[in-house]
């Protein structure tokens, strides 16, 4: 399954993790992704939108 948004494409990206002791080691952060039900086409169809972007459809 593709972890990447259907609206906007946000996508995982890869970052570093610093402790106090600033030991550093590889990290992926990861979109908070939603499984919604939209109309597309006339047709229900199940998409993976980010919360950024579920915010966004709901205030409109």
């Amino acid at each position: 399954m593709s972890k990447t948004c259907e609206i906007c494409g946000k996508h995982p990206m890869s970052g570093k993790t610093i402790s106090h002791a600033h030991n550093v080691n590889n990290r992926i952060f990861y979109p908070n992704l939603r499984t919604i039900k939209q109309v597309v086409n006339g047709t229900s169809k199940r998409i993976k939108i980010c919360m950024k972007c579920l915010k966004a459809t709901a205030k409109s």
